[in-house]
């Protein structure tokens, strides 16, 4: 089956593509390698992925930036792809107050043309990367899909409230199967480098510290390998818009092993947080 990857180069969309590759799927890859953060990262992770599927062909890369609508619908009429999995965006919810605009181009227009893309070409199916940032002022917790979303903070969070609703009327409009995913914090190898993890970790190794308090909470972490199951599982449910549709319990389960995941995560960081504290102490 024929993937597209948009953000391939991306902490998420190189984990998403390195999967698909290793189940026997052919990958296309796009991204602009925009500056955001540093560019070295996305080209090893790229390099990574050449490397590993160069002798089968699995996988190929297009530089290729998603607002350019032309550069995209030629893209899609070549390729034909099977399914598209929409992860390219902006990222960054300080970062939209200095940059707006990058916002509207990456986040708006360049989901369109992934919709339109779709729409012309047949795609069985669309997954798209959404946020937990919709839920803005929703102060309900456990957050859940049939949560209110109309009071955003950030423009972030407004494109990705958008995103939602752009989908939602083309899989109403034109048959069009699409599912968004409401990502938390996610970490793991390769990360983001503006993430909270590498922050933490990098300040704890320029200061002296006494005392530390550590909130571990289980629906806002995931590891890297629990968003590519969410990924799998988008898939496996048939309906139009997951985010709008009571079918979505159907990924519910899941919620068993985040529970035992977070009692896991809990005692590794006591454990690291204790090495590191006993090394700040005796330096």
């Amino acid at each position: 089956m024929k993937y597209l990857v948009t953000g391939a180069a991306g902490f998420i969309g190189f984990h998403v593509a390195q999967r698909l590759c290793e189940q026997g799927h052919q990958v296309i890859g796009i991204d602009n390698i925009n500056d955001y953060y540093d560019i070295n990262l996305k080209q090893a992770r790229l390099a990574t992925l050449n490397k590993a599927h160069q002798a089968t062909g699995a996988f190929s890369f297009i530089k290729l930036d998603i607002a350019d609508r032309h550069a995209v619908a030629e893209l899609f009429k070549k390729e034909k792809f099977n399914r598209v999995i929409h992860l390219a965006a902006q990222a960054g919810v300080r970062y939209s107050i200095d940059n707006p605009l990058a916002y509207a181009d990456a986040n708006l227009i360049g989901h369109l043309t992934i919709l339109e893309g779709c729409r012309h070409n047949n795609v069985e199916h669309l997954v798209y990367a959404s946020s937990s940032s919709v839920y803005g002022l929703n102060n309900k917790v456990p957050f859940a899909t049939s949560g209110s979303v109309d009071h955003p903070v950030s423009l972030y969070a407004a494109t990705k409230k958008s995103n939602e609703l752009m989908s939602q009327t083309y899989s109403h409009l034109y048959d069009l199967p699409t599912t968004g995913l409401r990502f938390f914090t996610v970490y793991g190898p390769w990360g983001r480098p503006d993430m909270a993890l590498f922050k933490f970790t990098e300040r704890l190794s320029k200061v002296r510290v006494s005392t530390f308090i550590i909130t571990v909470i289980c629906d806002e972490t995931l590891l890297i390998s629990t968003i590519l199951l969410k990924v799998y599982y988008a898939f496996k449910i048939s309906f139009h818009s997951a985010i709008h549709s009571g079918q979505w319990k159907l990924a519910v389960p899941m919620k068993a092993l985040l529970s035992i995941r977070c009692l896991i995560l809990a005692m590794v960081s006591q454990l690291i947080f204790s090495i590191l504290f006993s090394h700040l102490k005796a330096r």
